[in-house]
């Protein structure tokens, strides 16, 4: 095995294809890397799948993510974009990982919205009825605004084509955590003492830099905040991606 482990963490609606060109990447240099899938985010779009994943939990996928790290070698350092970087915190409070590289995290339990578009967004969830009870798939337009806003019109349709549904239990923890009784995406500080590495897209609407910094800010000296020029949401998917890779593994080798 190599020096080290690497386990990538994928966003909501999405499976590790969405992580793939960082990951080999990596692997080409040296490192030993895993892309395990969030609970029933293998199955095709379908009667089957729209069963299964409603209710589902975003703890539900930090268990099983938990249980697919306790049986490696060692403690990994976990890449995750967006939810895959929330659940890298989470992971971090149940000292499970080594260090985290959070994409653009999606928000944790305490981290308000900065920006107008947030506000937005969250407004349009409101008005959607109890979608916590439903299993969404993605808008288009609603995707090429918030997450994919900086890159070609045919690479916005390629991604959002190859986007699933989502648990609306998970969206409802991501965007309403104070008013989820459970507290899922509440972080222990006392216990998430990983060093950490927030990369921010400044064109991402999804979390802006203004809202990832915040959220960055309560770990105090053990994380650290960039913030990446010119790129959105899934900017480890956007032309230049080796870049932001050489950044990430600079970072890990100055542990």
């Amino acid at each position: 095995m190599s020096e080290n482990v690497i386990v990538f963490l994928h966003g909501t609606n999405a499976a590790s294809w969405t992580l793939d060109p960082i990951r080999h990447f990596f692997e080409a240099e040296g490192y030993a890397c895993h892309s395990p899938v969030y609970r029933f985010h293998d199955l095709a779009e379908g009667d089957q799948r729209t069963r299964a994943l409603k209710g589902t939990s975003i703890a539900d996928y930090v268990e099983d993510i938990a249980a697919f790290i306790t049986k490696l070698d060692r403690k990994p350092i976990v890449i995750g974009h967006s939810l895959g970087g929330l659940i890298a915190q989470l992971l971090s409070a149940r000292g499970l990982i080594e260090a985290g590289v959070l994409i653009n995290s999606s928000i944790i339990n305490g981290t308000v919205p900065t920006t107008e578009m947030e506000r937005a967004l969250g407004k349009m969830f409101m008005s959607a009825g109890p979608f916590w009870e439903d299993v969404p798939g993605q808008d288009f337009d609603l995707l090429a605004a918030y997450g994919l806003n900086t890159m070609p019109v045919e690479q916005q349709h390629e991604i959002c084509n190859r986007l699933g549904t989502e648990s609306g239990q998970v969206l409802f923890e991501l965007f309403f955590w104070m008013y989820d009784v459970n507290q899922t995406t509440r972080v222990d500080f006392t216990r998430a003492t990983a060093p950490l590495l927030f990369l921010s897209g400044s064109e991402d609407k999804v979390v802006p830099p203004t809202t990832a910094k915040t959220m960055a800010d309560r770990y105090g000296a053990q994380a650290t905040f960039v913030e990446v020029p010119g790129r959105c949401h899934y900017m480890k998917l956007e032309e230049g991606r080796e870049k932001l890779a050489q950044h990430c593994l600079e970072w890990i080798r100055a542990l």
